[in-house]
């Protein structure tokens, strides 16, 4: 859990300094752009060269033209950031209030769900982010914590293989796909 506290902080981090780079016309999970960059992400060869792809996605993920959504989305990470769980939570409500079909609203939402230990409506968040982007390799990251936490080892692991097929360079998925097949094999003795 610990290791997931600082994954997030980081990701969140970043999330602000990309919000606060500007916004492209046209961006979110529906951009035409992705469908390159998962390519290349799929194919990149080296941690750095993933990472930076990745950026790239969470960057277009993130955007949207919206000026409610958009306050809403970095005033929400900021809460989350500073562990205000609840003020975070409302402005992820909201922002899926507001934008219902805007991926990243639901995995933020989930994602405070899960650090407030609410599996379940985090899962059906999660379920709500893939249905509008299946390639959300860090829904699928959050599923696999979620049935990791719920001792779900065969969902866990069908999410964790599931999000590196999608990004083949997630250490921190790599780990734990690992611990849950490692615990898949003692349950099953």
């Amino acid at each position: 859990m610990k290791r997931f506290l600082f994954h997030s902080m980081f990701c969140i981090t970043i999330t602000i300094v990309i919000l606060l780079l500007g916004s492209p016309i046209m961006a979110d999970q529906n951009d035409p752009r992705l469908e390159l960059i998962f390519k290349d992400l799929k194919t990149s060869v080296t941690l750095q060269k993933a990472s930076s792809i990745e950026l790239q996605i969470w960057k277009i993920w993130m955007e949207h033209d919206n000026p409610k959504v958009k306050s809403s989305m970095f005033l929400g990470i900021a809460a989350m950031n500073n562990q205000q769980f609840g003020k975070a939570l409302e402005h992820f409500r909201l922002l899926t209030e507001i934008e219902p079909d805007f991926a990243e609203g639901w995995n933020k939402r989930a994602t405070v769900f899960y650090l407030l230990g609410r599996f379940n409506e985090s899962q059906e968040d999660v379920e709500r982010t893939l249905k509008l982007e299946p390639r959300h390799f860090g829904a699928l990251s959050g599923l696999g914590l979620i049935r990791m936490e719920l001792r779900d080892w065969p969902g866990a692991i069908s999410a964790l293989e599931a999000a590196l097929r999608l990004h083949p360079h997630m250490t921190g998925v790599i780990r734990n796909l690992k611990y849950v097949r490692k615990k898949q094999n003692e349950s099953m003795t």
